[in-house]
């Protein structure tokens, strides 16, 4: 009986061995599969073998690294494929928007060499229309990118709570099963429940644990928890507040779907991080730095087009029309007031490329702090009161260092703890318009001109003219005439007490408006000298030059039929150069915080070209050592058919030994009943 119990042992044995090498032959192309080996113990005593005991091949470290590896590669996947979109829009020379300002102030340059020639000016007038369209053009693109990563992010974050579902699911199934010999788990319930833990990790970075009941706790790579123990699970969502397009990532209890925890926009890891990162570290800069290149650009020329004079002999007005935007409120508010928000005319320079968080302090002030990239605050922060209350406007002038990153902000009837994210940028080169089509507006001369007196005796000469504000309610200036002009500038030769040179300036009523003493005999901003300060109260200053002599006259008048004149002109060409783009929201002073146009224009295509090229070699790098890590991970757990035909061969041999022990068992118990016959 012993030696029919060892052949009986072995046939079955070799049986289970041969069911689990073709079972591994059978799924070589399943996806999960992982490789199966069946070992066995000898019963004791040398009566055959004992019982036999089938698990899976499965190296825990290399399962791990290989997800590791498997969320750096598909984040670098991700961000290089949003990236290349982006890269391959602003690379295109047909899209330039630096070749669409140049063609600009190249333009205004040739209205300069001929300013009577209305067709130079309609020229300018044309070519800003095409800088506003493909400011337009590209910010649209932008947006149209930021709400494909949104639906992206849509789908992927269905797609996770799919997978938390289906992971929690298997450990329900896999815990029912129990640890007993009698009824083993299904390994194929293992197979499925690591390749959903492997799938998830593609769309974020996760880190597992083994509970003793043999349940996988899943947890995100920054600590929460997706998946834990009993079968309870979590699932992400997603909301924007308090803009309902951005998509800000958020963990929903199951037990409890009105407890939310949100989670930090960095660290997430695999696809969905690769969204995140890529919105916040170049769709929403790069839209912001467009929108300020284009309201920075537009201010600086309506500025400059306002201290000119028109063709038909006018100052001049606005050549753009900036867009108001309205401030989002958080969804916690108690009030329903509203924020606007535009660009204060002239101060673009102020603007810096940040989003803005307006908090009401009481029933009075508010505090206004540039964002970072990030949504969170900076250090730069102003504090804003009204003595009247809300509802209430505030501007530069309101700041004790005279800049609230060159913002007009109009508040409502708000209540203390009300916050409000004011976004001027994010669609601001998209909503930009022309304010005037008429090329006689495009303002190229200056509104004033200084000439000395034929009689006089010395050489001095009026120089420099500056005007700096040509506001009827703020300056000497209607809208088309000097108030009381022409101005007399009358050198009345040196103090004899204090050895200064005596200027006086009077109106055309001969009144006295001030005068001005010079310790040398460099007569620099005459007005701004002054006593009392006239560049302040006239809106503009001016230089004299040479040796003038005692009772020399010179006269400041309107320009009238200043059609021949581009002095204006000249300023606004020198615009393309000048440095009136803020860097960031970091105070003046602190550091080189500004650039000229095409500066901000390259310094923004380069940023995109370098995240780009930082995408490109990580995903290079991520995807070989993916690769390795597979690899690595097959070696032991993958299905080799060398190896696997090997062992079937191997096994059928043993099966047929095994018979033959049966069958000499059954000769010899055959001859044992002939024997005692």
């Amino acid at each position: 009986m012993s030696l029919l119990n060892i052949g009986k042992s072995a046939v079955l044995a070799n049986s289970v061995l041969l069911n689990t090498t073709s079972n591994n032959i059978a799924n070589i192309n399943t996806p999960g599969y992982v490789r199966q080996r069946t070992e066995f113990v000898s019963e004791k005593f040398g009566l055959g073998v004992g019982q036999g005991t089938t698990e899976r091949l499965v190296n825990e470290f290399s399962q791990k690294q290989l997800r590791r590896d498997t969320t750096s590669a598909a984040y670098s996947a991700q961000y290089l494929a949003e990236a290349n979109r982006l890269d391959a829009l602003f690379s295109n020379a047909a899209n330039s928007i630096a070749t669409g300002m140049n063609n600009l102030f190249q333009q205004l340059q040739t209205a300069n060499n001929d300013p009577t020639q209305l067709s130079s000016r309609q020229l300018v007038i044309g070519t800003s229309q095409s800088l506003l369209n493909q400011f337009g053009s590209m910010s649209t693109l932008i947006a149209d990118q930021e709400q494909f990563l949104n639906q992206q992010m849509d789908v992927y974050v269905k797609e996770v709570n799919d997978l938390i579902t289906q992971i929690s699911t298997y450990n329900n199934d896999i815990v029912s099963y129990g640890s007993s010999t009698s009824r083993p788990i299904p390994l194929d319930l293992l197979d499925k429940r690591d390749a959903a833990i492997l799938k998830l990790s593609e769309y974020l970075e996760i880190q597992t644990l083994d509970s003793a009941s043999g349940e996988k706790l899943v947890f995100m790579g920054s600590g929460q928890a997706l998946v834990v123990e009993r079968g309870e699970f979590n699932l992400l969502s997603l909301r924007g507040d308090p803009d309902p397009n951005d998509r800000n990532i958020e963990l929903t209890l199951k037990s409890n779907k009105n407890v939310k925890v949100e989670l930090s926009a960095q660290g997430i890891g695999g696809k969905i991080g690769a969204l995140t990162d890529y919105r916040l570290q170049v769709v929403k800069p790069v839209q912001n730095q467009l929108g300020q290149l284009a309201l920075t650009l537009a201010d600086s020329m309506n500025t400059q087009n306002k201290l000119g004079l028109t063709l038909n002999g006018t100052i001049g007005q606005d050549l753009f029309r900036l867009p108001v935007s309205q401030g989002l409120a958080f969804t916690s508010n108690t009030s329903n007031a509203r924020v606007l928000v535009e660009i204060e005319p002239g101060r673009s320079n102020q603007l810096p490329p940040n989003d803005f968080l307006v908090e009401v302090v009481n029933a009075n002030t508010i505090t206004v702090t540039a964002l970072d990239d990030m949504g969170r605050p900076t250090a730069n922060s102003k504090t804003l009161t009204s003595i009247s209350g809300f509802p209430a406007t505030f501007s530069a002038e309101d700041t004790a260092d005279d800049d609230l990153f060159g913002l007009k902000i109009q508040i409502g009837a708000a209540a203390a703890g009300d916050q409000f994210v004011l976004k001027p940028l994010n669609a601001a080169a998209r909503s930009m318009q022309m304010a005037s089509t008429r090329a006689e507006d495009v303002a190229l001369a200056s509104p004033i001109r200084g000439e000395f007196n034929a009689t006089n005796l010395g050489n001095g000469r009026v120089e420099g003219l500056k005007v700096f504000n040509t506001d009827p309610a703020s300056s000497a200036f209607t809208a088309s005439s000097i108030v009381n002009g022409p101005l007399t500038v009358t050198y009345m030769g040196q103090d004899s007490l204090t050895n200064e040179y005596l200027f006086t300036v009077t109106d055309s009523t001969n009144a006295v408006l001030g005068e001005t003493r010079f310790a040398t005999n460099n007569f620099n901003n005459v007005l701004e000298n002054a006593t009392p300060n006239l560049k302040e109260q006239l809106g503009f200053d001016f230089n004299l030059t040479g040796v003038p002599k005692p009772g020399d006259t010179f006269t400041i008048d309107f320009n009238t039929n200043g059609y021949n004149d581009n002095r204006n002109g000249l300023e606004m060409s020198a615009l393309q150069d000048a440095t009136i783009v803020r860097r960031s929201a970091e105070p003046f002073g602190q550091a080189v915080n500004q650039y000229s146009l095409n500066q901000s224009y390259a310094t923004m295509v380069g940023n995109i070209g370098e995240r780009t090229r930082q995408a490109r070699t990580a995903n290079e790098a991520n995807t070989a050592i993916l690769e390795q890590t597979t690899l690595w991970y097959e070696s032991l757990s993958g299905v080799n058919l060398d190896e696997e035909a090997a062992d079937l061969i191997r096994f059928q041999q043993s099966y047929a030994a095994a018979a033959k022990i049966l069958q000499t068992s059954q000769t010899i118990f055959d001859t044992l009943l002939q024997s005692v016959r």
